[in-house]
């Protein structure tokens, strides 16, 4: 607990003044996939690169602002940003990885490679 609460001025002051801030997912197993839902509202599917490589599967949403400058600003979280998150993830047959967008919600469906193979006795 006091490890964990050492860093916490420097981990709100930084959230406060990083242009960098994650998006919430939620991730299941189903039988035969894994599925990643992250909400990205106000996003444009063309504002966001999908990844797999070495078990990683890494999402990064980035988006340009496109408001005038007015004066000075203290805060500005409506400027452009770029928020990532990334998972592992083992045995994805990865020709079959989908993505979807929809009102905000990025879905990624991720196959299981079937790793067991039955043998028939001669």
């Amino acid at each position: 607990m006091i490890q964990s609460t050492n860093n916490l001025t420097k981990d709100l002051l930084e959230s406060l003044v990083s242009d960098h801030h994650d998006f919430k997912v939620t991730v299941y197993q189903a039988q035969d996939s894994y599925t990643v839902e992250a909400e990205l509202p106000g996003y444009q599917k063309d504002d966001i690169t999908i990844n797999f490589e070495h078990k990683t599967l890494t999402i990064l949403a980035k988006r340009a602002s496109n408001l005038e400058q007015q004066g000075s600003y203290l805060i500005n979280e409506r400027n452009s940003n770029q928020q990532s998150r990334q998972f592992i993830f083992k045995h994805i047959d990865t020709n079959k990885i989908k993505a979807t967008m929809n009102d905000g919600i990025l879905t990624i469906k991720l196959p299981i490679k079937q790793t067991k193979t039955q043998i028939s006795i001669d």
